[in-house]
């Protein structure tokens, strides 16, 4: 008898400690899912101001040389707006971030941020685009700079926290 509640408490206290870890690893996911739509946004920026590339042709660029987590999604928009559904351009990228982005760490604040950008980018001129833009890459920064700075006191605390849980709880069903 006494052998299970030890073994009940070792695994509580492991399973606690590793929600903690996950915790902890999802923010630093989420800094990097947010580091890499910098570098996308930056890099259809580019491609619209120095290509005067239309903005179907940049997205269309940008998905086939990009790999990682937002792949999925940059092709998925850009075979929408090539298709000539007669959705608009926000609708197609609301779906797309509604569909594509379940994998990535971003959350629900960030999703509606996404959303925004792509309901003001869609219907817009070339200067008025790049204000779109250059405006969301401010957000982006100021969303990476104000993660960055709690990103190592909120992974401690989260660390923390699922192991004192665990003991915490240890102790009340011992």
């Amino acid at each position: 008898m006494q052998i299970t509640k030890v073994i009940g408490c070792i695994l509580i206290i492991l399973s606690s400690t590793l929600m903690g870890f996950y915790c902890s690893n999802e923010l630093k996911s989420r800094i990097n899912d947010i580091k890499e739509l910098r570098k996308l946004i930056i890099l259809l920026r580019g491609d619209i101001r120095y290509g005067s590339t239309p903005l179907p042709e940049a997205i269309n660029t940008i998905a086939r040389r990009h790999e990682g987590s937002f792949k999925g999604f940059l092709i998925k928009v850009s075979d929408k707006l090539s298709e000539h559904s007669g959705n608009t351009f926000s609708q197609i990228w609301k779906a797309a971030v509604e569909k594509e982005l379940l994998q990535t760490s971003l959350n629900k604040k960030d999703k509606s941020h996404l959303i925004q950008f792509g309901e003001n980018l869609g219907y817009l001129d070339k200067e008025m685009q790049m204000n779109t833009l250059e405006l969301f890459l401010t957000q982006i920064e100021e969303e990476i700079n104000e993660l960055s700075k709690t990103a190592k006191e909120k992974s401690y605390l989260y660390n923390t926290l699922g192991i004192m849980a665990g003991i915490f709880i240890s102790i009340i069903l011992i």
